[in-house]
Parts: C-alpha cells; structure tokens; sequence
C-alpha cells in the first residue's frame, strides 16, 4: 500500500469516526442556532477575526449584553463556539473542526434519511 493510499484511508476512518460521534440531535441543535440571523452573523464575525472577547462581539451587534451572552451560550452549547478565560475575559472563537464535522456529516445524513424513507 502506497503512502497516498494509506492516508486516504486513514482520512476516510477519520471521517467515518466524525460521522458516528455527531449524532441526529447534535446536528440538528447545531442547525437550530445557526437559523437564527444574529446567531449566524456572530459566528461570521468571530469567524473573521479568529477571536473575539465578549464585550468585541458586543461592540459589532445593536443588543444588549445579556442577549449577547444568550446567543453565544447558544452556540457554544451547540459546539460550533469554544471559549477560554483569560482573567476576567473570556474569548470565544469558532470551533472549525465541530463545524467543519457538521457540514461533512449533513450531506449523508440527509441522503441516507432519504433513501430509507423510500425504501419504505
């Protein structure tokens, strides 16, 4: 087996072990958050920059903090946000291998659910 081949197949079991640990619920609270516009934005904004702290998110969207807070507990709950303290700060940046594993996992999901409902 050629190295090429050996790390094919090494990617292939790495995604099919991503596919089997996101299940149907994560998927769908994932997608739940991201329907929300403002949820959407955020995770483009701090998608742009990298890293944010609470009160940069805050500056970039007309809410108040407590709805801040909100959305980005939403988020992060669902995985597609990480956080981490520094201090009194707390930084959050986007999660790119959950979302990276969402978007991977989606396409199949929604085709195997498709192909069993016909089977039906």
């Amino acid at each position: 087996m050629t190295v090429r081949e050996r790390m094919h197949r090494y990617v292939s079991m790495r995604q099919a072990e991503l596919d089997r640990d996101v299940s149907d619920r994560e998927l769908i609270q994932a997608l739940k958050a991201l329907a929300d516009p403002t949820r959407f934005r955020m995770v483009q904004e701090i998608a742009q920059a990298g890293e944010l702290s609470c009160g940069e998110v805050a500056e970039r969207f007309d809410v108040s903090q407590p709805t801040i807070s909100h959305h980005l507990k939403i988020l992060i709950d669902a995985g597609l946000l990480v956080q981490r303290t520094e201090g009194k700060q707390h930084y959050t940046s986007v999660n790119h291998a959950r979302l990276n594993g969402l978007v991977g996992v989606l396409p199949k999901r929604l085709s195997a659910a498709a192909s069993k409902k016909h089977r039906s």
